[in-house]
């Protein structure tokens, strides 16, 4: 068992100052995976708040016999799910209030001219499809194997390296500009 299924487990059996040494463990990685699913770091913020606190309220419910991040994930994953779904309604409620029924994107060359490469990422991540984005994420920037990644999307393993081929095919195009002659997604970092 890994250090994050340790800490998992030390919290979730109630050891003494389990959930500080549990939380500066945890809060870095949800806060990754929040800002690579939302593509959004207010939005990823609050979020990995709340993810937190539901991981710490629903502890009991993790089967230590099974492994911790997976589990972690799939929380997190919802509760972006959950997000994204609330601000596509939002922002469709909004347009029509406006009278404006086109989609709203984001220009991505004004994004990579005002920010840093990591806010040009975001915005790049933005641009996925949900399910892309989801494969990229736990694929490429957290360093999942592909057999998990399917797992833990629900699909077999040649849906998420054609997820993950078009998500590489995208991001490569959005962020052109940023990106030094030869440079290739994947291995868990960026």
């Amino acid at each position: 068992m890994n250090d994050a299924g340790l800490r998992a487990r030390e919290l979730r059996d109630g050891a003494p100052d389990a959930i500080a040494t549990w939380f500066e463990l945890e809060r870095p990685v949800v806060y990754r995976l929040c800002l690579g699913f939302l593509a959004d770091s207010a939005e990823a913020d609050d979020v990995t708040q709340d993810a937190l606190l539901r991981l710490r309220d629903r502890i009991e419910s993790w089967d230590p016999q099974r492994p911790y991040e997976p589990w972690r994930n799939t929380l997190v994953l919802n509760l972006c799910r959950d997000r994204i779904r609330r601000r596509t309604r939002r922002e469709h409620h909004e347009q029509i209030a406006a009278g404006d029924t086109a989609a709203i994107l984001p220009d991505p060359s004004d994004v990579a001219q005002a920010e840093e490469l990591r806010t040009a990422l975001a915005a790049a991540l933005a641009l996925l499809p949900p399910r892309e984005r989801e494969a990229f994420v736990l694929h490429d920037l957290e360093g999942m194997d592909s057999e998990l990644v399917a797992t833990q999307l629900e699909v077999k393993p040649a849906t998420v390296r054609a997820m993950l081929c078009m998500a590489r095919r995208r991001l490569r195009d959005a962020l052109a500009d940023r990106l030094p002659a030869g440079f290739a997604f994947g291995g868990g970092a960026l």
